[in-house]
C-alpha cells in the first residue's frame, strides 16, 4: 500500500512537473520524468556509504574514460538527470557497477525502456561497456538519477562524480549543471 501511495503521488507530482516543464520551457512532447515505480529508492545509510567507500578505495582506470557529463536539475523533490559518455579503450568488456557523488545523497543508475507506447524507468547495475567502445547515457536510455542535494547545485556549476566498474577500477568526471529544458546534445 505505501508504495501504491508513493507511485501515485509521484506520478500525479512528476506528471504535473512535466507539464509545468514543457509549457514553460517548450521541451518536446510527451516528457518522462517519472523513475519512481517499480523499486525502493530507502536505500539505508550504510549502503549509501558503501558505494561511497568503493569508489574512495577503488584506483583510477587508465582505460575507462567518462566524457561530456551534465546534469538536467529539476526542482525539488523531483530527480535530476545525469548524463554522459564512458568510452572502453581496454581488451575486455567492463561493466560500471555504480555511480557516486559528494553533492548527492543517493545516486542510481536506470534505463529507460519502450514498450507498447509506455515509457519505464527502472533500476539496473553491471552496464557492460564493450571493449573498444563506448555507450553513452542519455535522456530515453541509460542515465543516472540523482537524489537529495547536499544543496541544490547552481546551472552553470560543476559537480564531480565518480564511476565505479566490476573491475575495482573508477573512472571521474566534472558534470556541469544544466537548466531543466536543457535538449540532449547531438550524438556524434
Amino acid at each position: 500500500m505505501k508504495n501504491i501511495v508513493i507511485v501515485g503521488i509521484m506520478s500525479f507530482t512528476g506528471a504535473a512537473l512535466a507539464n509545468s516543464v514543457s509549457h514553460a520551457n517548450a521541451l518536446p512532447e510527451p516528457t518522462v520524468l517519472l523513475a519512481h515505480a517499480g523499486h525502493d529508492h530507502g536505500t539505508p545509510s550504510h549502503a549509501k556509504q558503501a558505494v561511497a567507500d568503493n569508489a574512495a578505495n577503488a584506483k583510477v582506470s587508465s582505460t575507462l574514460v567518462v566524457s561530456g557529463c551534465w546534469i538536467r536539475s529539476l526542482p525539488l523533490p523531483a530527480p535530476s538527470g545525469g548524463y554522459f559518455v564512458i568510452e572502453n579503450s581496454g581488451s575486455k568488456e567492463a561493466k560500471l557497477q555504480s555511480a557516486s557523488s559528494t553533492a548527492y545523497g543517493m545516486v542510481m543508475l536506470h534505463q529507460t525502456t519502450h514498450q507498447g507506447g509506455m515509457s519505464r524507468m527502472s533500476a539496473t547495475h553491471d552496464i557492460a561497456i564493450p571493449a573498444g567502445g563506448k555507450l553513452e547515457f542519455k535522456p530515453g536510455g541509460y542515465h543516472a538519477m540523482l537524489e537529495n542535494p547536499a544543496n541544490v547545485p547552481a546551472i552553470g556549476s560543476k559537480v564531480k562524480m565518480d564511476f565505479v566498474f566490476d573491475s575495482g577500477e573508477k573512472a571521474s568526471a566534472d558534470c556541469e549543471i544544466k537548466a531543466p529544458n536543457t535538449q540532449a546534445p547531438m550524438s556524434h
